[in-house]
């Protein structure tokens, strides 16, 4: 295929894994007592995974800006610099890497601690006026019930993702567990 037609296929996969992440993060979630987990990762991680640092932090800040947009709350600029760290960190654990269940884990849980528990905290705070502290242990245990379904979904469709996109084998030469 020529480098054009990688180009437009290339805009085509963002851009439907961009539409799936604003699907996502505003009408699919699952709702417990203790947390509403969400999949807008899964799209995100999945361009990261595919594309790079930097197209996984361009998606991540502009699904960031139409989920915010569409909602009901609107837009908190100062939001987007977690939607970045989220989508350069995907990047930086899965791009053209193989996706083993330790790497997943361990790009999940600093993406939890990092972006979700730490810098998202700190923008909730400043934008409801509530206490950092304060918010911390309803963040952690929020993440502590997440971070287990984000490494399941990255693990069972992250390498089939690739392999249909790339026509690369799944687990790049990596054997199947």
């Amino acid at each position: 295929m020529n480098n054009r037609n990688e180009t437009v296929k290339k805009i085509a996969v963002i851009g439907m894994l961009l539409a799936a992440q604003v699907v996502a993060g505003m009408f699919i979630s699952i709702r417990t007592p203790w947390a509403t987990i969400g999949f807008a990762f899964l799209p995100l991680s999945l361009t990261a995974m595919l594309y790079g640092p930097a197209w996984g932090a361009a998606a991540a800040v502009m699904g960031d800006f139409l989920v915010a947009a569409l909602g009901p709350y609107g837009y908190y600029p100062p939001m987007a610099t977690t939607a970045l760290l989220s989508g350069l960190t995907f990047g930086l654990f899965l791009y053209r890497k193989p996706l083993t269940v330790k790497r997943v884990i361990l790009c999940v849980v600093t993406e939890a601690v990092i972006c979700s528990i730490l810098v998202q905290t700190f923008w909730i705070s400043t934008l409801t006026g509530r206490g950092f502290w304060a918010l911390l242990p309803v963040r952690i245990t929020q993440n502590l019930v997440t971070a287990p379904v984000s490494v399941v979904c990255i693990r069972l469709v992250g390498d089939r993702v690739r392999e249909l996109v790339l026509g690369k084998p799944a687990r790049m030469g990596a054997p199947h567990a």
